[in-house]
């Protein structure tokens, strides 16, 4: 069907401004891309809380396991992750023990990401003093979020996905399903709901077990925070 001559006077009319408008978009998602985004690192000990953030610090990851006892501060950086641009600030490491719940909840109140740690290899076989932890935890986070101005986008990020046998057979088609099996587990679902729910709360899962893995876990999570 011919448009008429007024549509497309209107057309050459809007052109201009939805160029502009699609120029200012991509700007907008670039700037974004390059804000600085301060990420609180959360979780018990010995789930790659420091690992993950000495990845994000240096681009390496860690060569020997070492309990973070003290809080220590770590540098930010300016990345590449496959298309996008991460601009990290200054972070801290803080202990994963339970006694370290006030630095938690003082570092989540700064950050514009939050990041929850567990052991995903652990839920799956059904570890139960795991599970008390995790719950435990996601109680405390899940009302510091609530009583947050701005909420800031929140992550669990199941790790040592290696360590489970089914995730080393895994093939890509089958990704999906690995991940709505563990998103069904009932205590992953009740820590969804403690989090606000699926619409506030967003799962990851994968393996740190070396670099090009960790590159694979971060870049599936910051993938989600840029959409």
């Amino acid at each position: 069907m011919p448009i008429p001559f007024a549509g497309l006077v209107l057309l050459a009319a809007i052109s201009p401004l939805i160029g502009r408008t699609l120029k200012a978009l991509n700007r907008h998602l670039e700037a974004d891309n390059l804000r600085q985004k301060r990420i609180a690192v959360l979780g018990a000990r010995g789930v790659g809380k420091t690992h993950f953030i000495r990845f994000l610090s240096t681009g390496e990851i860690p060569v020997a396991y070492q309990q973070t006892v003290a809080r220590a501060k770590v540098k930010g950086r300016r990345f590449k992750l496959k298309d996008l641009e991460i601009n990290i600030k200054d972070s801290v490491d803080v202990s994963g023990a339970k006694d370290a719940y006030a630095e938690w909840k003082a570092l989540q109140e700064e950050a514009d990401l939050v990041l929850y740690l567990m052991r995903a290899d652990r839920l799956l076989a059904g570890d139960e003093s795991v599970e008390r932890r995790v719950r435990e935890d996601l109680t405390h986070i899940g009302e510091w979020l609530r009583s947050r101005n701005r909420r800031p986008m929140f992550f669990i990020v199941g790790t040592f996905c290696d360590m489970d046998p089914d995730f080393k057979k895994l093939t890509r088609e089958k990704a999906g399903d690995y991940q709505d099996k563990f998103q069904r587990l009932p205590i992953v679902r009740e820590l969804v709901l403690r989090a606000g729910g699926t619409s506030l709360a967003r799962v990851v899962l994968g393996s740190m077990k070396t670099k090009d893995l960790t590159e694979q876990l971060a870049a599936s999570l910051f993938e989600q925070v840029f959409e």
